[in-house]
C-alpha cells in the first residue's frame, strides 16, 4: 500500500506542491538557527519540526484541495508534544508556541481543554475552528506519517523549569515563539537562510570620531561646556570597553551630548564583547527623527522603525524581523513587543538577544508599568546577553521600589559634580499664589528670547492669544499637539532660525518641547509640574551656556478654577514637588533632590492592577491589553496642513474611496492630530469607516474635516474647533 503524501501548501502556479515533510524540515532548521541566538536551539528546532503536525490529517488536506474550511491544524502539534512529553512542565513553552503560531500565545493552563478535547474526538477549538486531528485513531495515523517522514526523531531532553516569576517565564516563551514564527513566516515566503548584515563597530567608531570632530569645530557653545562634553564622551567609551555586559545607567545634565556619548559606549562595548546590534529606544517621535538625523552621519544603514516610518517591501520585512545592525525605534514599539502575544508582534524578539540597547529619557517610562518593565529588561540582560543603558538627566530612583532588586552600574558616578559645573539656570519658584496667564503674557512680551511651557493645551491657547497682540508679527509661536507632526517640525525649524539669527522669539508650548528639542532661550517659564518635567524644560534655557549669568526659569501655578494637570499621576508628582518646596529649597542641579523626589513618589507605587492580574493568571491576552505605554489617545483627525496639502488631498481621496488601511494610517501620520473633543468633532468632522470584510461599515476612529470646515485647522494654532450654529451646520 502506497504511503500517503501529506502537503503543507496549495499547489503553486507551476504545479509544484510542497510536502509537509519539506516544510517542517526547513522550518526546524531555520528555527534552530534562530534558537542558537537565545541559547535554546534544540527547543526551537522541536517547535519547528512539530508546529504543523496537524497537517498530517485528511481534514487539512481537504482544506488544500478546496473541499473544507475552518480547520485548526496548530492544536495537533501541541497535543502530540503534550502526549510525547507526558505533560512535563519543561515542554510547556514549546507547546504554547506551537499552539499559538497562527492565532497568538495562550497560557498552557488555558489551552489544556483543547489538548484533551482534540485527543478525545471531534472538537471545536478556542479558535472557533474544528480540530484538524480528532481522536486517538487519527493521532495514531498522523504519528505514523510523521515517523515515516522523520524516522530519526527523538524527543530532546529539556532542563527542568526553574522557579521564576511570570514576567520572566512569559518572556522566555515569547522569545522561543519568536524563533518559531520567524522561521515559519520565512520558509513560507521561500526563504530558508537569512544573510544577516554585520555591524562593523570599528568602522562606525572611526566615522563617529570624524563626525564628532566636525561638530566640535562648528560649535558655538561655551568652551567649558565643550570640555565637559568631551569628558562625558570619553568616560562613556571607557565604560563600554571596561564593563562586562549588563544593566547600566547614564545620569548626566541636559545638553551634555548624551547621544554621541551613548553611541561611543555602544560601539566600544560591541567591539569588546562582540554584540550583534545597537538598538536606540526613544520615547517620542520628535526624538527618533532628530536622533536619526545625527546617527545617519555615522551609520549608513539604519532601520528606523516607528509609526511614521515610510518603508518599501524590503524595509517592512526588516522591520518585522529587526535582523539589522542598527535600529532606532520608539519606547512603544520596543517595550510593548516584549509583552505581546501575536505572531507578527513577537517575530522580531529573538533578534534583540546579544544587543546593546540605549534607552534615552528613561524617566518617561509610565509609572504603572515600571516593575514589570524592569523585570523584563533584567531578563534580557541576565539570560539573553543584552546590555542596556538607562540614560536621562533625571534618573528615576527605581531602587525605591520594593522587591525590584535594581542594581545597575552608573557610567558617570561623578555626575553630581557635572550638575554643579553646568549650573546654567536659576529657578524662581513663584508658588505663593496662582498667576493669571495674562500676567505671564505681559512679562514674556517684554523679553526677546523666551519660552513658556504649560501643562494643558487649553492653557497654551489662552496664553498664546494673550501674548500675540502684545508682540511684533512673526515673533510669537505656538507649539502643542494641536499641530500635526509635520506642522510642529516646521514651527521648530522657524524657531531655531530666529534664535540663531537673534531675532525676537517668544514661544508658547506644552510638554512636547521638553525632551530632545534642541532650542536655547534666554528665559523660560514653566507651569508647576513633576520635577523631571521642570528640569527638562529648564534644559531649553541657556542650553549652550552663552549667558554671562544663569538663565532665569520661573515656575508658577496658573490661575484656573478647573483642572490644572493632564492626569492623576502628573498631578500627584507635581504635588510631591510642591510638598518638598514647602519644606525648603529644591535645587534642580543637585541629584540628591531628584533622588529624594522619586523616593517619595514611588513609595506607594503599584503596577497596573489589570497587568498584575494578567501576570498572575499567565494570561497573554490580558497582559498584552494591559501593557500600554500610551493610553487614551483620543480620536485621530487627518488635517489640511498648508505645508502638506498634496499629501492631504491624496490621503483624503483614497480614504473616501477605500476606507482606512494600515498603509494609509502610516502615510497620513505626519498630518494626523489627536483630539478628545468628540462633541465638536461630530459637528465638524466626517468619520472614516472600515471598508474591509471584517469591520465593514464600522467607525475606524479616524476623521476628516467636513468640506467647508477646513478652517478648523489654523496655520498658526493647528486644530481649533470654531463654534458652529446648528443652522450653519445644516446648510
Amino acid at each position: 500500500m502506497a504511503q500517503t503524501i501529506y502537503y503543507a501548501k496549495s499547489s503553486e502556479a507551476d504545479g509544484y506542491q510542497e510536502t509537509n515533510q519539506s516544510h517542517l524540515l526547513k522550518t526546524a532548521c531555520l528555527a534552530e538557527q534562530f534558537g542558537l541566538e537565545i541559547h535554546r536551539a534544540f527547543e526551537a528546532r522541536l517547535c519547528g519540526l512539530l508546529h504543523d503536525f496537524g497537517k498530517y490529517s485528511q481534514r487539512f488536506q481537504n482544506v488544500l484541495n478546496g473541499t473544507a474550511s475552518s480547520i485548526d491544524h496548530a492544536v495537533g502539534g501541541a497535543v502530540f508534544l503534550y502526549g510525547k512529553s507526558r505533560g512535563k512542565a519543561a515542554f510547556y513553552p514549546a507547546i504554547e508556541a506551537i499552539y499559538g503560531h497562527h492565532n497568538g500565545l495562550t497560557a498552557f493552563s488555558h489551552l489544556k481543554s483543547d489538548l484533551h478535547g482534540s485527543f478525545s474526538g471531534p472538537f471545536v477549538c478556542c479558535s472557533g475552528k474544528n480540530a484538524a486531528l480528532a481522536g486517538k485513531e487519527e493521532y495514531g495515523q498522523a504519528e505514523q506519517a510523521f515517523a515515516h517522514d522523520f524516522p530519526d526523531f527523538v524527543l530532546p531532553a529539556l532542563p527542568k523549569v526553574s522557579a521564576e516569576g511570570a514576567v520572566e517565564a512569559m518572556l522566555h516563551t515569547r522569545l522561543l515563539f519568536s524563533c518559531l514564527v520567524d522561521a515559519d513566516y520565512s520558509v513560507s515566503a521561500g526563504i530558508t537562510k537569512w544573510n544577516t548584515p554585520h555591524l562593523h563597530p570599528e568602522v562606525l567608531l572611526e566615522r563617529l570620531e570624524t563626525y564628532r570632530q566636525t561638530v566640535k569645530e562648528n560649535s558655538n557653545a561655551d568652551p567649558e561646556l565643550n570640555r565637559l562634553r568631551d569628558q562625558v564622551y570619553d568616560r562613556c567609551g571607557m565604560a563600554g570597553e571596561q564593563n562586562a555586559p549588563g544593566l547600566f545607567t547614564l545620569t548626566a545634565p541636559t545638553g551634555i551630548g548624551k547621544t554621541l556619548a551613548l553611541l561611543h559606549f555602544a560601539l566600544r562595548h560591541c567591539i569588546q564583547y562582540h554584540k550583534r546590534r545597537v538598538i536606540l529606544v526613544l520615547p517620542f517621535l520628535t526624538l527618533t527623527e532628530q536622533s536619526e538625523t545625527v546617527c545617519r552621519h555615522i551609520v549608513p544603514e539604519i532601520l528606523s522603525d516607528h509609526s511614521q516610518s515610510k518603508m518599501d517591501e524590503a524595509g517592512r520585512e526588516l522591520a518585522a524581523r529587526w535582523d539589522v545592525p542598527f535600529i532606532i525605534t520608539t519606547s512603544v514599539k520596543f517595550f510593548e513587543s516584549l509583552f505581546a502575544r501575536r505572531p507578527a508582534d513577537c517575530r522580531k524578539l529573538h533578534s534583540i538577544a546579544d544587543s546593546v540597547i540605549l534607552f534615552d529619557e528613561a524617566q518617561s517610562l509610565p509609572p504603572q508599568l515600571i516593575r514589570t518593565t524592569i523585570r523584563a529588561i533584567q531578563t534580557l540582560c541576565g539570560a539573553y546577553g543584552c546590555s542596556m543603558v538607562f540614560s536621562t538627566a533625571t534618573q528615576p530612583a527605581f531602587e525605591a521600589l520594593s522587591e525590584l532588586n535594581w542594581h545597575p552600574r552608573e557610567i558617570l558616578p561623578e555626575h553630581p559634580q557635572l550638575y554643579c559645573k553646568l549650573r546654567r539656570t536659576k529657578v524662581n519658584w513663584r508658588l505663593n499664589t496662582p498667576v493669571p496667564l495674562t500676567d505671564i503674557a505681559e512679562e514674556m512680551a517684554r523679553q526677546e528670547s523666551v519660552c513658556a511651557v504649560v501643562n494643558l493645551r487649553r492653557h497654551a491657547r489662552t496664553l498664546y492669544e494673550a501674548l500675540k497682540p502684545l508682540c511684533d508679527s512673526g515673533s510669537v509661536f505656538f507649539l502643542t499637539t494641536d499641530l500635526c507632526p509635520a506642522h510642529r517640525s516646521r514651527v521648530i525649524e522657524a524657531i531655531q532660525k530666529r534664535l540663531k539669527d537673534k531675532q525676537p522669539c517668544r514661544v508658547v508650548s506644552t510638554q512636547c518641547i521638553e525632551a530632545g528639542v534642541d532650542l536655547d532661550f534666554r528665559a523660560l517659564y514653566r507651569a508647576l509640574a513633576p520635577l523631571e518635567a521642570v528640569i527638562q524644560a529648564a534644559g531649553r534655557c541657556n542650553r549652550n551656556g552663552s549667558l554671562t549669568k544663569p538663565g532665569p526659569v520661573t515656575v508658577f501655578e496658573p490661575e484656573d478654577e478647573g483642572e490644572r494637570y493632564p492626569g492623576n499621576w502628573y498631578k500627584t508628582a507635581a504635588a510631591v514637588l510642591k510638598t518638598m518646596l514647602a519644606g525648603g529649597e529644591v535645587d534642580i542641579h543637585d541629584p540628591r533632590y531628584i533622588s529624594e523626589y522619586y523616593t517619595r513618589l514611588y513609595r506607594h507605587l503599584k503596577d497596573d492592577p489589570e497587568l498584575v492580574k494578567g501576570l498572575e493568571e499567565k494570561d497573554y491576552e490580558k497582559v498584552e491589553n494591559a501593557y500600554q505605554l500610551i493610553r487614551k489617545q483620543g480620536v485621530q483627525v487627518i488635517v489640511p496642513d498648508q505645508g502638506k496639502m498634496e499629501l492631504y488631498q491624496q490621503v483624503s481621496a483614497q480614504l473616501r474611496e477605500t476606507g482606512i488601511t494600515a498603509e494609509l494610517m502610516k502615510l497620513a501620520a505626519p498630518i494626523t492630530v489627536s483630539t478628545f473633543d468628540q462633541a465638536m468633532l461630530d459637528l465638524h468632522g466626517e468619520p472614516i469607516l472600515f471598508f474591509n470584510r471584517r469591520h465593514r461599515g464600522k467607525p475606524s476612529g479616524y476623521y476628516l474635516l467636513l468640506t467647508g470646515h477646513e478652517d478648523c485647522y489654523s496655520p498658526d494654532r493647528g486644530l481649533q474647533f470654531r463654534e458652529t450654529k446648528t443652522e450653519d451646520y445644516l446648510l
